[in-house]
């Protein structure tokens, strides 16, 4: 057993990962950082919008307070308001910060910024890069941290977080590269690993995008908000299967058809058509395809044939990853249908990103309550830049201040052992990968755009047969810890199932459609009392969970009830 002692561990080097560890390194902290792939490869490299941020060079009449408005509206008011406060107010002094590190955002002839209006803003504020802002905001965050010095581990994948009398005390972590567990013993620990996007089978995240972060925050006691809330992105590319679910940030300004010409967004939202947020424009789309007027593949018509060439500038990225595949989409239609593409739920922070178990914290996609019910194009990497700071702050913080414990012998020989174990088995013919896939296609079938009561006990109960029968009979190849895939595929599904559950029990809880949580049994709002979120907690009922609700925190803009 090879143990690590740190003051700051930092699970994940996503956006979120590189920032936090940045800046607890900066307050002084020894600080070590751990991916179970290869450093700075995560979901938000692939984000090609930009980054939503009010500054002096926004138009006239934006301001953060228009951006916290928009941001609150479009989540359906479920956002945790003071969050909301911290993200638009501390956006443009991260931008900053960036630029002074070597981000070069997309400037006009002039030297004026080249601003993009999203859906769900109500002006034009999301800063762009040509080839995926996301991409270059991480190379410049690594090479930051690698500045620092700061202490990094890929391929190492965090199987359980060590708390003792309430408190974050380290980690255990497999490491493949080396075929040994690492035990890691650090006061503060900071949760960056990323959303739920490889519960479904057409998604715009990377492989290693398996919900690890929030399972684990739930076996140490941490609550999760609002794990109902699911986002499709509305145009994820159906066909051909090369880019399978890569997603198209141009949808904002194209047109969408069904298989009979019909400009169909025009009934669903007459006056905004195509503009609007992505959980109204992915429902318009399956419902479409729902209802037999989609294409041969599964889809609806995109028409990006009369964007302007000056605004495909902003989509180089995705332009050329079409015409490697040998088409292009400003002379042709292509086939889109909605892929799971963000998470707004998470484990549950305050404003320094703290979670409700000292000493563990969470920033970027893996937290929740700063996006509501729906996420804005571009917040999500602001939330990253914004959070990620925040909660390196507080983690170096909480670090200088606490005195050490390690994890008990007991924990750690438990979880050795649990490890250990599963390379015993050899029961069955299923496969990790094979369980996955069923996983999948329960979530497909009745956890997708649209939901019902009766689908969401099906998925249940599904869900609970796969966690009693299928997860002890599932074979595990290879006799040893060293790159063995198998084993880090069953890890990747144990907490994925437990994710699964928890995402189906909190949508089972709303009695209403609100954001990207639509119940087709209750096709509403519910305007009757305050919007309320759902909070998932570690239970010891059959599903180890228990559910509830509180009250959104609701500072500055109150929605209309009747």
């Amino acid at each position: 057993m090879k143990v690590i002692d740190t003051d700051v561990l930092v699970i994940g080097t996503g956006g979120a990962g590189l920032y936090a560890a940045i800046r607890a390194s900066e307050a002084g902290q020894r600080v070590t950082i751990l991916d179970k792939g290869l450093v700075g490869r995560s979901g938000g490299t692939v984000s090609g919008a930009g980054v939503s941020a009010v500054g002096p060079w926004s138009e006239s009449d934006d301001s953060v307070d228009v951006h916290f408005r928009d941001t609150v509206v479009g989540g359906s008011y479920l956002s945790d308001q003071p969050l909301v406060r911290v993200l638009t107010s501390e956006a443009q002094d991260r931008v900053r910060e960036m630029e002074s590190w070597g981000l070069c955002f997309d400037k006009k002839p002039d030297g004026r910024y080249v601003l993009d209006r999203a859906g769900g803003h109500s002006h034009s504020r999301v800063m762009a890069i040509s080839d995926r802002v996301g991409l270059q905001m991480t190379k410049v965050l690594r090479a930051q941290l690698l500045r620092q010095g700061v202490d990094h581990h890929p391929d190492i994948t965090t199987t359980r977080l060590f708390t003792k009398d309430g408190k974050i005390v380290g980690a255990m972590g497999l490491d493949l590269g080396n075929g040994a567990l690492v035990q890691f013993n650090a006061p503060a620990v900071v949760l960056a690993t990323g959303g739920v996007g490889q519960l479904y089978p057409v998604t715009s995240n990377p492989i290693k995008v398996t919900g690890d972060g929030l399972a684990l925050a739930l076996e140490a006691g941490a609550s999760l908000i609002n794990m109902e809330q699911v986002q499709f992105y509305p145009c994820g590319l159906v066909h051909p299967p090369s880019l399978h679910g890569f997603i198209l940030g141009i949808q904002e300004y194209a047109k969408l058809y069904n298989v009979h010409e019909e400009r169909f967004m025009a009934k669903y939202e007459p006056e905004l058509i195509e503009h609007v947020t992505r959980d109204r424009l992915a429902r318009g789309i399956y419902t479409e395809i729902a209802e037999c007027r989609g294409t041969e593949h599964g889809g609806v018509f995109l028409d990006a044939t009369e964007v302007p060439e000056e605004t495909l500038k902003s989509f180089m990225y995705e332009r050329e990853m079409c015409a490697e595949r040998g088409f292009d989409y400003h002379e042709k239609r292509v086939e889109i249908a909605p892929s799971a593409h963000f998470f707004m739920g998470g484990v549950a922070i305050d404003s320094d990103a703290q979670t409700t178990v000292s000493g563990l914290f969470a920033a970027g996609e893996v937290s929740g309550g700063v996006q509501g019910g729906n996420r804005l194009s571009g917040n999500s990497l602001s939330e990253i830049l914004v959070f990620g700071s925040r909660a390196g702050a507080s983690a170096a913080r909480y670090a200088a201040q606490t005195d050490r414990q390690t994890p008990g012998k007991a924990a750690v020989d438990e979880e050795t052992a649990r490890v250990q174990q599963l390379l015993q088995r050899d029961n069955s013919d299923v496969t990790p990968a094979q369980a996955k896939e069923r996983l999948r296609t329960v979530m497909q079938t009745h956890v997708y755009v649209s939901r019902t009561i009766k689908g969401l006990k099906a998925a249940r109960e599904a869900l609970q047969d796969m966690a009693q029968d299928l997860l002890p009979r599932i074979t595990i190849s290879g006799s040893g810890l060293h790159q063995n895939y198998s084993l880090l595929a069953y890890l990747d599904l144990e907490k994925m199932l437990k994710v699964a559950q928890m995402i189906v029990a909190a949508a089972q809880e709303r009695k209403e459609s609100r954001g990207a949580h639509y119940i087709e049994d209750f096709p509403e709002l519910d305007t009757t009392s305050p919007p309320y979120c759902t909070i998932i907690q570690k239970g010891d009922n059959v599903l180890g969970l228990k559910v509830g609700k509180r009250p959104v925190e609701i500072t500055e803009l109150y929605p209309e009830t009747s």
